[in-house]
């Protein structure tokens, strides 16, 4: 089966858009999954194509585009200039470099460019996103936040080095022959030896907590750095130029990515708030008597239905969903 992908380029592309649109079947997704792990050049298509769909999306958050009516636009533009090509937007069953070509003339007729920079590729996740997940040209893995922007060159394999110019990522870097993995963090950078981390870049300070390896966090103009390993939060105060380092005691660092969170004795209030920014939705607690009350739970649960189910249980009170926000209240 594997061997026939080759020549079937525009199914393998439409199994890409459905994986996007995540609309994909869990066999094709696997069909899919073999054929990007296949190679680096599979995997670099994949790529591309995230890249556009998350250009396309911010242009319709960010600029008020109707996304759709620019695919009409576009088709009729490119249908002007072709005999024999067409782009269907109903499916969006077309080659890479046709996609490509229509993404290009969108960027040039609203003057937003979100793909390319020069020699690099930029993502930019939109603030009300999901987790996106890509894969570096070396294998390293990237889980984005929502409002996220990350860029690296496209020669990355011969560079290996990833700017994350705001928002959150959790980074797994895999052993590689080459240069060593950096991240660039304005005035810092993050020298990977080894490992899996979070790390945070907000106006006023950036923030890594390393999950397993090293990684060396360095003030090169400064002449500052601290060495963080598993367990250990590092912090640079954009204002004071402190750099710091102490032990991690936020065990829910990274249920963004996981969706596992630990509560120990914490107050409710401060426990659905985290649930409410992870899960993307507002939570609202009815009566004073309930928001004093103390949480102890382990939830690791992929729906927010889920969750508040067990903390219904736990602290014997009612959850009820009121358009787009929950509820809790006594019963």
């Amino acid at each position: 089966m594997m061997k026939d992908f080759d020549a079937h380029e525009e199914f393998i592309h439409t199994l890409i858009i459905d994986d996007i649109d995540q609309t994909i079947t869990s066999e094709n997704k696997e069909l899919l999954d073999q054929w990007r792990t296949s190679n680096e050049a599979n995997e670099k298509t994949y790529q591309e194509f995230v890249n556009i769909q998350l250009g396309m999306d911010k242009l319709s958050t960010r600029n008020g585009q109707d996304v759709e009516l620019s695919w009409e636009v576009l088709d009729r533009k490119i249908s002007n200039q072709t005999n024999n090509l067409t782009l269907h937007k109903a499916n969006r069953k077309i080659g890479l470099w046709y996609k490509v070509a229509a993404a290009i003339l969108v960027m040039i007729s609203v003057g937003y460019y979100f793909m390319l920079q020069s020699r690099y590729i930029v993502v930019n996740t939109a603030k009300n996103a999901t987790i996106t997940r890509l894969k570096l040209p070396d294998g390293t893995e990237l889980n984005l936040n929502a409002s996220t922007v990350v860029k690296y060159d496209k020669d990355f394999i011969n560079n290996r080095r990833l700017e994350l110019l705001e928002g959150e990522v959790f980074i797994h870097v895999v052993k590689h022959d080459g240069p060593q993995f950096i991240l660039g963090l304005g005035e810092l950078e993050a020298q990977d030896i080894g490992t899996s981390f979070n790390v945070v870049r907000n106006p006023n300070k950036i923030a890594v907590v390393v999950e397993d390896g090293e990684v060396a966090l360095k003030h090169t103009s400064l002449n500052m750095e601290v060495r963080l390993t598993k367990g250990k939060f590092g912090t640079y105060n954009l204002d004071t130029k402190k750099l710091s380092s102490a032990d991690n005691t936020n065990e829910n660092y990274k249920s963004w990515v996981d969706k596992k969170f630990i509560f120990q004795d914490v107050p409710i209030g401060e426990a659905i708030q985290q649930l409410g920014k992870v899960y993307q939705m507002p939570i609202h607690i009815s009566g004073e008597s309930l928001k004093n009350r103390r949480l102890t739970a382990r939830l690791h649960y992929q729906t927010l239905d889920s969750a508040l189910h067990v903390i219904s249980a736990s602290l014997q009170c009612k959850v009820t969903r009121e358009k787009d926000t929950y509820v809790l209240s006594n019963n």
